[in-house]
């Protein structure tokens, strides 16, 4: 089972004590817990003494910052010869446990005066500069950008709904750019949503 309170954690406890009977209100440290009866024995601060307290009566003092990563929706339209570069690079350093293209939720190729584009669409990914496929893709768009290869993304926060980020090359090609960011107005009462 999974303690809510780690053993040596300070918390504030507010509550009975078992074994004394007596109302208490201040810091204690967490020594152990009882499962079945869903108590922690604390080491109270101001006096020195362990006594038995309900875990509903025990508060954490620090809150522990969750470690979930954010979610993110990612559009890509690239040159053909971009995407080709990236996959070179992508084969360089072999991750395919980790690899972002394998793991794409739409993938369209298109042709504009025998020039050819792709479409790439994540629409829900932890989008992690510490993966590998990831901190590739994002380093190369630069690098296309001095090559004189178009291309155009969007990365949207999913959890973080504030977060839009844009990276875009399309002042000698304006055929990648096929996305728009179109807030969307939600209507409470009736239901629907104004586009």
């Amino acid at each position: 089972m999974k303690n809510k309170f780690k053993y040596g954690e300070l918390v504030i406890v507010n509550g009975k004590g078992k074994i004394s009977n007596k109302e208490f209100e201040g810091l204690a440290l967490v020594e152990y817990k009882e499962y079945y009866y869903n108590e922690y024995l604390l080491n109270v601060l101001s006096n020195g003494s362990k006594d038995w307290f309900r875990e509903k009566d025990l508060k954490r003092v620090l809150e522990r910052k969750n470690k979930k990563m954010n979610k993110y929706k990612v559009v890509l339209a690239i040159d053909k010869r971009g995407l080709e570069i990236i996959n070179r690079k992508l084969v360089k350093i072999n991750d395919n446990k980790n690899n972002q293209l394998l793991k794409m939720d739409f993938y369209k190729e298109y042709k504009v005066k025998n020039k050819e584009y792709a479409i790439l669409v994540w629409t829900s990914t932890y989008w992690a500069v510490t993966n590998r496929s990831v901190a590739c893709i994002q380093k190369t768009l630069p690098e296309l950008r001095e090559m004189n290869i178009a291309y155009k993304q969007i990365i949207i926060g999913e959890t973080d709904i504030n977060y839009i980020r844009i990276n875009e090359f399309i002042d000698n090609d304006d055929n990648v750019n096929i996305f728009d960011i179109v807030p969307k107005i939600r209507i409470n009462n009736v239901g629907g949503i104004l586009v």
